[in-house]
């Protein structure tokens, strides 16, 4: 038992340093002037913040490896910009993005930063990237769209641990499509969260197999408004997915969520305006008994960290400031952080 406790002691003051449990901003990492940051990743099995950005006046990105604010290495990859960073639970490090010549690539890093693999992912010469996930076998799926003219069609890709395509499938949810983001959840069953437009925005929430057969597919149609989902987060067995919906050329959003079960039954639905404005989750995350938001207020421009209860009503509503950049929402252990960029330096705020 002794032991145990040591452990755990150990354990809560390695993070306790990392993210320090104050409501005072904590520098996590200084970029060099021409390092622009894309986006961060926490691998909290090693301790360690990965940086990923693009180099001004060049085609090259970079990727950091550093903790407790200190650099560890440093990856420069040629004529390739980033779009987004994930790591796994085996501290492999996975890049979306660009190459020179416009073609969009997943590659794999080790924990030092080596690459070990790259993959060329194309349906369309007008492909984009939206969100991707990586399980414990190392797996990596990815969703993004493909526009045609006045049309969009959702894409999913399935990539193996050895860098190769398992399966890929375009997903046919309506005339136009968009998809924000995807999870997997603990039976390889991926979830998909999005918007769709026949006469009008819908929000979409769809549900796929492992082999990315479409299970089913709901929509959110509020008669003729907006609507369209943008986040999704697991809680156990459901799921729930964060959506807007507003008045068709008003701009007026609110926040909807809906929790479904497996069998794509929405046990609940919340609407809910945070900003008094035009309400837009970039993130939304899930700790405990609590929910963490960024929120992007469209009308006015403003930006918020938000905590939320059980019932998705506001415990904590903090506005970000006009030079803080949100980067990303962070769970440690039970406590959860908003990571910002402000003049070039990364930094932590403990969010209570």
């Amino acid at each position: 038992m002794r032991e145990i406790i040591s452990i755990f002691i150990f354990f809560m003051l390695v993070f306790s340093n990392f993210f320090p449990l104050s409501s005072e901003d904590a520098v996590l990492y200084s970029l060099e002037e021409d390092h622009i940051l894309k986006d961060i990743a926490f691998d909290p099995h090693i301790n360690s913040i990965y940086l990923a950005g693009n180099i001004k006046d060049s085609n090259n990105s970079f990727v950091i490896k550093s903790n407790n604010g200190q650099f560890l290495r440093e990856q420069i990859l040629e004529d390739f910009k980033i779009q987004n960073i994930l790591n796994d639970n085996f501290s492999n490090t996975y890049l979306l993005g660009l190459s020179k010549d416009g073609d969009k690539y997943l590659i794999k890093l080790t924990s030092s930063l080596s690459k070990r693999w790259e993959v060329k992912i194309k349906f369309s010469d007008m492909d984009a990237f939206s969100s991707f996930t990586v399980n414990d076998n190392q797996e990596v799926t990815v969703v993004g769209y493909s526009t045609y003219k006045r049309e969009s069609d959702s894409f999913i890709v399935k990539i193996d641990r050895n860098g190769s395509i398992i399966s890929s499938k375009i997903l046919d949810i309506g005339p136009y499509e968009r998809p924000y983001q995807i999870i997997e959840d603990y039976e390889g069953n991926f979830y998909i969260a999005g918007e769709s437009k026949d006469k009008n925005f819908d929000m979409f929430v769809c549900k796929l197999t492992k082999d990315l057969e479409l299970i089913w597919v709901d929509y959110f149609d509020n008669d003729n408004w907006e609507d369209g989902g943008l986040c999704l987060e697991l809680i156990n067995e459901d799921v729930i997915a964060v959506g807007y919906s507003g008045n068709e050329g008003w701009y007026v959003f609110d926040t909807v969520f809906f929790i479904y079960s497996p069998e794509g039954n929405a046990s609940t639905f919340t609407r809910k305006n945070f900003s008094e404005g035009s309400d837009w989750v970039k993130q939304f995350k899930r700790n405990g008994n609590y929910y963490y938001a960024i929120l992007w207020d469209i009308l006015t421009g403003k930006e918020y960290a938000l905590k939320l209860d059980y019932y998705f009503d506001i415990l904590k509503k903090e506005e970000i400031k006009k030079d803080e950049i949100p980067l990303k929402i962070i769970n440690i252990v039970d406590d959860t952080y908003f990571v910002f960029l402000k003049e070039n330096t990364v930094y932590s705020k403990y969010l209570e």
